[in-house]
């Protein structure tokens, strides 16, 4: 850069006896500036060049300028080298046990062994006394009637056949095929209409010609129970019995009765 070199007093001010003498002294001065100075007689004159001076202090950090733009992402670098493998870990906590698996299928039969041979037979042991009687086991034979009115100062009979009672004796029969002693009656009737409360019987007619009664019920309920557990009516195979009912005259006769029920024999 080309710099036109003026003197200048203490305060920095222009000495006006150092100013060029005229226009052309100055343009001659600033179009050829290297080694030309200004004579006290506002002439240009031409001297050596000096010596360069010291280098000045350094000047105070100027404020930081604004951030650049982004720049754009680099190539991805190239994998490194694989590391060395790590010492090998403490053994961890044994787990839970695992749940039960399945039961698994059941193997083939193996091969029969061969019979090993028969013992020597045996001292035959001294005879036990002889035990208790064992209790006697019975039997039972089931009995029933299908839905009736029944009527006043009626008999009737039934016996294991679904059917109505019957007012003739002989139509029902219950044949006995094992011989033993008669000792429960169990008969349930039941009436959709109760009716009063008049004696009415049931009895056991074995083979049409001996009676023995069950229960005589004096109620007036829609359930009569003829119930006895004390009975001792000897059979023998070949004898019948049948159920026989004698009806009294009621003041409201039951309605929709049926009857089912068993004899025990032993």
């Amino acid at each position: 850069m080309r710099v036109l070199s003026l003197k200048v007093d203490e305060q920095h001010k222009l000495d006006p006896k150092h100013l060029p003498s005229s226009l052309e002294t100055v343009a001659n001065l600033m179009a050829n500036p290297q080694g030309k100075f200004l004579k006290d007689d506002g002439t240009v004159g031409e001297g050596s060049e000096g010596p360069q001076g010291e280098q000045g202090p350094q000047g105070e950090q100027g404020p930081q300028g604004e951030p650049g733009a982004k720049g754009d992402k680099g190539d991805k670098g190239d994998v490194g080298p694989q590391g060395l493998k790590g010492d090998t870990g403490d053994q961890g906590l044994q787990g839970y046990p695992g749940n039960q698996g399945e039961k698994g299928d059941k193997g083939d039969t193996g091969a029969r062994g061969d019979t090993g041979d028969q013992g020597i037979q045996g001292i035959q042991g001294i005879q036990g006394e002889q035990g208790p009687a064992g209790a006697t086991i019975g039997y039972t034979i089931k009995v029933q009637a299908l839905t009736s009115n029944p009527t006043d100062a009626k008999t009737v009979y039934f016996g294991m056949l679904p059917k109505a009672p019957q007012t003739v004796a002989g139509r029902s029969k219950v044949y006995i095929r094992k011989a033993g002693t008669i000792k429960i009656a169990e008969i349930y009737c039941y009436s959709g209409t109760a009716g009063s409360n008049e004696a009415w019987s049931l009895y056991i007619r074995k083979n049409n010609s001996a009676d023995t009664l069950i229960a005589t019920l004096s109620v007036a309920t829609s359930e009569r129970v003829f119930s006895n557990t004390g009975l001792s009516i000897a059979v023998a195979v070949g004898d019948y019995i049948e159920i026989k009912g004698i009806q009294p005259t009621w003041a409201t006769n039951p309605a929709t009765t049926i009857y089912g029920g068993y004899i025990y024999i032993e």
